[in-house]
């Protein structure tokens, strides 16, 4: 790739990254960790697309920073599996709406690095017609890495002690809930009256009835800056309350979303600290108060658009902590964690949307949040309760494409876990490139930057409370200042 130095390469035009590391709850005293994440996140992929890399690869090259990141639930440093070990999930979907997906994937070093590869092996025809596959799952996924040359690692090079640490406290409780649960019922198992006989454990599983593996050897600590640029003004932020009459549950104030048990980088088990201590001992975690701790999603994401115009758009997520082993969360699936609408050969204006999201795995899954949020940017909608659509701004769709389409979707208002979600939608013309983002957690941490910027404009965008949403963007000309007429 040649370097250029204007600002732009390749096709001329103004290039753009944006990033995010997750919705939920950042402590004040660790935004700065969070904010130098996406920083550096988005220079690299900065640096792919300034020496006329394109928006996929760019996507790709910021995502794998942020899956090396420990603070983050994606890659090294993932939550465990309830058999100790990492499983991960990611997507990536280009200008043209095709994509390459993992799911559930081990001893993978960067699971976009796999989807990226399935991605490019897509679109090369097999032997005797075969369909080449764009979404592998579990051991399949890893046999195609090694089979591309990636890296692949042993079971416990992708083990964080901060996860490690997380998943025998969460083990812990869950031992302890469930001899409280055999108390109650007096040692009496209802599901053993279905069978003829009693079946006390899986057949499967009686080679291992011992406790749950766990990685014994833990890779070494990823290297965290502790310094971050301040947040730009050029990075708006604000809020929209939402309905005192909405039935849905709302994240009213810090205290619901430290509970941290119902996004996709959260334990169902129990509230807990889901970045991981910093210490050494867990009697130190222990003692850490309450305010200092993060419960953050941690479904990275980024969206790019190269300076060809084109757009692409990817997740990586080391999903929900003590899940079922095979589990795929949304980070695996187009549509749902990551989505872009290709721009029409005829539409004058070459508009084109990617979104992505983080938040409550299976809410956004219902709700298929990104594919949604995309939609409703690119025609500049909100639906009505009758199912009639009203033309808005983009900021109007995104409010209540949240407010409506999510949290007030059927699936979603009974539910007995939380609707959180973070949304990145980025709005392509020929006018420009406009970000858009909006979140009913507590916080949510973006970054972004164009060709021209000389660094990222990083905020830690901050919820009032009281169910209300907050929202921002900022927007981006499409064309150097020496190509505008």
């Amino acid at each position: 790739m040649s370097s250029n130095k204007s600002g732009s390469a390749g096709g001329g035009g103004i290039a753009t990254i944006y990033v995010h590391a997750g919705a939920g709850f950042h402590s004040v005293q660790n935004e700065h960790l969070h904010l130098q994440a996406c920083e550096k996140a988005a220079r690299s992929g900065m640096a792919v697309l300034r020496n006329g890399g394109s928006a996929v690869e760019a996507v790709e090259m910021a995502i794998m920073y942020l899956e090396d990141t420990e603070i983050t639930n994606a890659g090294y440093g993932s939550n465990l599996t309830i058999d100790g070990e990492v499983e991960c999930d990611a997507t990536i979907v280009n200008h043209l709406g095709r994509s390459g997906a993992v799911g559930a994937v081990s001893q993978v070093k960067n699971p976009i690095m796999v989807a990226r590869s399935i991605l490019n092996t897509s679109g090369k025809p097999l032997t005797l017609a075969r369909v080449p596959p764009n979404f592998l799952i579990g051991r399949g996924a890893r046999d195609f890495a090694y089979d591309q040359g990636l890296v692949v690692l042993p079971p416990d090079a992708l083990v964080a002690p901060s996860a490690k640490e997380r998943w025998r406290r969460w083990q812990q409780e869950l031992q302890a809930a469930e001899h409280k649960e055999r108390t109650k019922l007096g040692n009496y198992i209802p599901y053993q009256t279905c069978y003829r006989r009693p079946i006390p454990v899986n057949p499967a599983q009686l080679a291992n009835a011992s406790s749950p593996r766990l990685p014994a050897m833990p890779a070494p600590n990823a290297v965290v800056p502790g310094h971050s640029e301040p947040a730009d003004p050029r990075l708006t932020c604000t809020t929209a309350s939402l309905s005192p009459a909405e039935p849905t549950r709302t994240l009213s104030d810090a205290s619901a979303l430290r509970d941290g048990r119902y996004m996709d980088g959260g334990s169902c088990a129990s509230a807990v600290d889901l970045d991981g201590p910093s210490s050494e001992t867990s009697e130190a975690t222990a003692s850490q108060p309450a305010e200092v701790m993060d419960y953050v999603s941690d479904t990275v994401g980024a969206i790019a658009m190269d300076s060809w115009g084109n757009i692409a758009a990817g997740s990586s997520s080391g999903g929900i902590g003590m899940k079922h082993s095979g589990r795929i969360g949304p980070a695996a699936l187009v549509g749902v964690g990551t989505s872009v609408i290709p721009a029409d050969p005829n539409d004058p204006e070459k508009t084109s949307v990617a979104a992505v999201t983080s938040g409550t795995g299976e809410h956004i899954a219902t709700t298929m949040a990104a594919h949604t949020c995309a939609m409703r940017i690119y025609y500049s909608q909100k639906k009505h309760n009758d199912g009639t659509f009203e033309d808005v701004t983009e900021e109007e769709a995104m409010s209540s494409m949240i407010s409506s389409d999510f949290m007030g979707h059927p699936g979603v208002r009974g539910s007995k876990c939380q609707a959180a979600i973070g949304i990145v939608a980025v709005k392509k013309t020929t006018h420009g490139v406009y970000l858009y983002f909006g979140h009913n957690t507590d916080s949510f941490v973006i970054a972004s930057m164009s060709s021209e910027d000389k660094q990222p404009v990083c905020v830690m965008s901050r919820n009032n409370g009281n169910g209300s949403i907050a929202q921002g963007g900022r927007a981006t000309r499409s064309k150097p200042m020496s190509q505008v007429k």
